[in-house]
């Protein structure tokens, strides 16, 4: 699932990049609406993990949960940050989604500093 999110997102970009110029701002909304849905299955794959994560924690941790959960959070927040920022260099390529371009920012540093603080 998890490579299904990050090919489609790699598709969806490409394929917005590969058209001529005038094409692309009516395609810019088909191509924003694929990756939102590749960003909400990213999502909840990414609150499953975490719901998961306090599953396994909740009877205790040894150094091997430790890593199994150090492991699971890092997989999953990679493949949301990696979705992320796909979406966002697709926004900055649309001219109706200029205005989304901070948010975009926002969410992905805070993605950025929680993964590399755990992560690195």
């Amino acid at each position: 699932m998890k490579s299904f999110t990050r090919a489609l997102a790699a598709a969806a970009l490409a394929a917005l990049l590969a058209l001529p110029a005038p094409a692309r701002a009516e395609d810019c909304e088909t191509v924003m609406t694929a990756l939102g849905e590749a960003i909400a299955l990213a999502t909840k794959n990414f609150e499953t993990t975490m719901e998961d994560l306090k599953k396994i924690m909740s009877g205790g941790a040894d150094d091997k949960k430790k890593q199994t959960v150090k492991n699971m959070f890092c997989s999953s927040g990679g493949e949301l940050l990696g979705t992320s920022r796909a979406t966002r260099a697709v926004a900055g390529s649309c001219e109706d989604q200029k205005k989304a371009l901070a948010g975009f920012d926002k969410s992905i540093k805070e993605m950025e500093t929680a993964i590399d603080g755990t992560c690195k």
